[in-house]
């Protein structure tokens, strides 16, 4: 019988062994639901339902669900639209990262936990750049997905789960999502950038601004100036990353 679990605290580390010591390869988010697929002694392996990527989570961090609490919770509609938002959990507070998922009516028993949270409807004014734009300054921090610390394909793909499209984890699957755009000429903001190291193997991924400038998280998420060679560093007056491919997934980047 399948088992079936809840991420309920702001982020959870996934690693890709049974070990406090792996490597974090991605982090659950609030709300987030997974898989229990194994278990290792105090590790579960899962698989998370938004997205196929799996990985190991120390089992106190786990939560788990009933069937009918997954499809409850899968149904809620919000993902939080700025860097943090403060929830209460158990009539606690506790800040909760952009992208978490909420119940759009603002209170729900989920997991024999309360949760609560100010009702409001998600804003459609949010674009990809916007939404990165708002996480400038955040440390780069591989596999994070929060203001806290995160990674690029971390926040590519958070800001456009908040936008309506899921991404898949890494850059070198998002290269894989949408559709290709010939030339930079013809790149609009929101579309996606990604850059290859010296074996042409794809390695990091940023959005296109417009203006032949560029959001990306590396060191830190920043505003750096692109070319068809790659990505200028201002800071550092030198080519950081050399361009591969551009790709378009949200379909509204066209007329942005």
């Amino acid at each position: 019988m399948a088992m079936f679990g809840f991420c309920s605290l702001p982020v959870v580390p996934l690693r890709n062994e049974p070990s406090d010591r792996a490597e974090m390869i991605d982090q659950l988010l609030f709300g987030d639901v997974y898989e229990v697929l194994s278990s290792v002694e105090k590790w579960f392996e899962v698989s998370l339902r938004s997205y196929p990527y799996r990985g190991w989570i120390d089992f106190k961090q786990h939560m788990p669900l009933s069937a009918e609490e997954l499809q409850a919770v899968e149904a809620w509609p919000l993902a939080v639209d700025s860097p943090s938002a403060t929830v209460q959990l158990q009539g606690s507070p506790m800040l909760v990262p952009m992208g978490s998922r909420l119940p759009l009516e603002g209170a729900a028993t989920v997991a024999g936990l309360s949760l609560s949270h100010e009702s409001r409807q998600p804003r459609t004014a949010h674009t990809p750049v916007s939404l990165a734009l708002s996480l400038i300054n955040t440390p780069y921090l591989w596999g994070g997905k929060s203001c806290m610390g995160i990674d690029c394909s971390g926040l590519t793909q958070t800001v456009f789960r908040v936008c309506g499209v899921q991404l898949m984890r890494d850059a070198s699957q998002q290269a894989t999502q949408g559709m290709s755009i010939d030339s930079l000429a013809d790149a609009a903001a929101g579309d996606l950038m990604f850059f290859k190291n010296s074996e042409g193997r794809i390695v990091h991924v940023g959005i296109y601004m417009g203006d032949d400038k560029i959001v990306h998280a590396s060191g830190k998420v920043r505003v750096d100036k692109v070319d068809t060679t790659g990505i200028f560093n201002t800071d550092r007056s030198q080519y950081t990353h050399s361009l591969h491919s551009i790709r378009r997934v949200l379909h509204s980047a066209a007329s942005a």
